[in-house]
C-alpha cells in the first residue's frame, strides 16, 4: 500500500556525504512481484532510496558491492532463508540491519515481534506508521552501528598512526586512505621503491569495514607465473591410502578480507588475464579439482613503475589496467617532503629503543642537516634501514653525523651535472668520483669503499694508479683525519681480510 498517512514519522537525516544514485538505503529482497512492487513504492513514499533483487545470490552480490542500511525481505524462493542473509550480514561485519515481512500473527500477538538472531519482524497487513517506525529505527541502528565501528577503527588503526609526516603530502595521503577505506572497488598504489606500498595498504584494510577479516599480500617479483597460480588457487597434495590433502590459496584465505599483489607489473600476461577474470567474477574453478568457488575479496595493487606506459607497449593488459585503477594513490617520494625525514627518524628511533629495551636515542643537530640534505633514492624504507644499522654499530645515547653518513647511499652524478664536466672521459669521471668520496671521508677507505659499493682491494689499486701512497703509508691518509670511537660500519667486514691479506 501506498504511505500517505499523515502521522508517517520522518526518517533521520545522514551526517555523511549524500547519498549517490548508485547506493539506495535499503534493499527489498524477495521473489514475489507483486510484494516488491507494495514495498517499493512505501520506501520511496517514506523518502528513502531502494533497490529490488529477487534472490539470494543476487543481494549478497549487493551487498558486497554496496553498504546498504536496511535490507527489506519479502517471500523467498525455495530453499532460501532470511536467516541465512542474516549469517551472511554477520559475517562479513555489515552494518545492515534486516527486517522481516511476516503473516498476519494472531489477535493476541502484537505487530511487531521482538528481534530474533538479528532479524526484525514486520507482520502484515502494517500501517503506514507502524512500517515507518520499524524502517525508521532499523536505519538509526544501521547508522550508529556504522559510526561506532568507525570511531574503533579510528582508536584501533595502527597503520595510519604509522604513516608518519605532518608535511601537506602525507595530510593529503591519509585522507585519501580514510576516503576509500569503505568502498570495494579496486586501488591502484603507485610509487617509488620504499615509499610504503604495503604500509599504504595495510591502512586501507584496517581503515575499512574489512579491518576485522585477513590481510594477504602476495609479492609478485619474485614468483614464476606457475608458482602465482598455485599461490592464488591453492594445490592438492597426495596423501598415504590415496587421499588427497588440499591446501588452500591466497584468495580463499583472504575471503571477506583484503588482497595486496606487489610488483604487479611483474605479472606474466596469461596470469593477468586470469586477475581480470577474478575482479570482475569473484568466483573461479578450481585448477586441479575442478571445484567453483566463490569468495569475496577486495583488490589492492602495488606497481612502482608507470603501468600506462608498459600498457602503451603491450607488457600490461589493458582491461585489467582499467579494472585495478578504479581508484589511484600516488605515494610521494621522502625528498618531496622533507619536512618529514625529523619525525620519521624519531619515529624509528623509537622502534629500535623498544625492541632493545632502552631509552630512545636521540640526533645531534649536524645528523639531521645530513639526513636532510641527503637524496634518498630508497625513500623511507632507506632511513629506516640507516637509522637501524647506525643503531646497531653504535651503545650510546647520541647519534652523529659520521655515526650515518657512511650508510647513505652516494648520490650518483645527474645527466645535467655530467653536461657540465665536457671533455671528461668515463676514466676521468670515476676518478674524480672516488677521489671526492675518499676525500668526503677523511681518507678513511674503509668508508669510501663501502660508500662506493666496491671492494677495499679495488679501491686501492685505484688510489695506487691515481698516485697516493700505499695503505698505511706516509700520506696514506688526511692529516685531518681523525679515529673516531664509533666503528666504521665497513671495518668489521675488511679488518679480517686486510690481515688475511697481510
Amino acid at each position: 500500500m501506498t504511505n500517505t498517512h499523515p502521522d508517517v514519522i520522518p526518517f533521520p537525516q545522514r551526517a555523511s556525504a549524500p547519498v549517490t544514485e548508485q547506493a539506495s538505503n535499503v534493499l527489498i529482497v524477495t521473489c514475489d512481484q507483486d510484494v516488491a512492487w507494495r514495498l517499493e513504492n512505501d520506501v520511496r513514499s517514506a523518502g528513502l532510496t531502494t533497490r529490488v533483487v529477487n534472490s539470494y545470490d543476487t543481494a549478497a552480490q549487493t551487498l558486497s558491492l554496496q553498504a546498504c542500511e536496511v535490507c527489506l525481505v519479502g517471500p523467498l524462493a525455495p530453499g532460501e532463508t532470511a536467516g541465512s542473509l542474516a549469517g551472511l550480514i554477520q559475517q562479513k561485519g555489515w552494518s545492515t540491519q534486516l527486517v522481516c515481512l511476516v503473516a498476519s500473527p494472531s489477535e493476541d500477538a502484537p505487530q511487531i515481534l521482538p528481534a530474533a538472531n538479528g532479524i526484525e519482524l514486520l507482520t502484515q497487513p502494517y500501517t503506514p506508521t507502524t512500517f515507518a517506525l520499524t524502517l525508521a529505527a532499523a536505519v538509526q541502528r544501521s547508522r550508529l552501528m556504522a559510526e561506532n565501528r568507525r570511531l574503533r577503527r579510528q582508536l584501533s588503526n595502527r597503520n595510519l598512526r604509522d604513516m608518519v609526516g605532518h608535511s601537506p603530502a602525507m595530510h593529503a595521503l591519509r585522507q585519501q586512505v580514510q576516503t576509500i577505506a569503505d568502498h570495494n572497488g579496486c586501488v591502484l598504489i603507485e610509487g617509488e621503491p620504499g615509499s610504503g606500498t604495503d604500509l599504504v595498504a595495510q591502512a586501507i584494510h584496517d581503515s575499512g569495514r574489512r579491518a576485522h577479516r585477513p590481510f594477504v599480500k602476495i609479492d609478485c617479483s619474485v614468483l614464476s607465473a606457475e608458482t602465482l597460480e598455485q599461490d592464488l588457487f591453492g594445490q592438492c597434495e597426495a596423501a598415504p591410502l590415496g587421499q588427497t590433502i588440499r591446501h588452500p590459496g591466497r584468495l580463499e584465505m583472504a575471503d571477506g578480507g583484503t588482497l595486496l599483489l606487489e610488483q604487479v607489473q611483474f605479472v606474466a600476461l596469461p596470469v593477468q588475464k586470469q586477475i581480470t577474470s577474478l575482479i570482475r567474477e569473484q568466483c573461479y574453478v578450481h585448477p586441479e579439482t575442478g571445484e567453483r568457488i566463490r569468495f569475496d575479496v577486495r583488490f589492492v595493487f602495488g606497481a612502482n613503475t608507470d603501468l600506462v606506459a608498459l600498457v602503451d607497449k603491450g607488457l600490461f593488459r589493458r582491461d585489467l589496467y582499467e579494472e585495478c585503477s578504479q581508484t589511484c594513490l600516488d605515494l610521494p617520494t621522502l625528498r618531496s617532503r622533507r619536512d618529514d625525514i625529523a619525525p620519521l627518524t624519531e619515529h624509528f628511533l623509537r622502534r629500535v629503543a623498544g625492541r632493545e629495551g632502552k631509552p630512545p636515542r636521540s640526533l645531534t643537530l649536524d645528523a639531521l642537516h645530513l639526513l636532510q640534505r641527503h637524496d634518498w633514492p630508497g625513500n623511507v624504507c632507506e632511513l629506516e634501514n640507516v637509522i637501524e644499522r647506525a643503531c646497531a654499530l653504535d651503545w650510546g645515547s647520541k647519534l652523529t653525523a659520521a655515526m650515518i653518513e657512511p650508510w647513505l647511499t652516494p648520490r650518483e652524478v645527474t645527466e645535467e651535472e655530467a653536461d657540465a664536466l665536457p671533455g671528461l672521459t668515463l676514466a676521468e669521471m670515476e676518478r674524480k668520483l672516488i677521489e671526492a668520496t675518499f676525500n668526503r671521508f677523511s681518507g678513511n677507505r674503509e668508508k669510501t669503499a663501502k660508500a662506493l659499493q666496491i671492494g677495499i682491494r679495488t679501491l686501492s689499486g685505484k688510489l695506487r694508479e691515481y698516485g697516493y701512497p700505499p695503505r698505511g703509508g706516509p700520506g696514506s691518509n688526511l692529516k685531518s683525519w681523525a679515529p673516531t670511537p664509533v666503528i666504521a660500519p665497513a671495518s668489521l667486514e675488511t679488518i679480517g681480510s686486510e690481515q688475511r691479506a697481510a
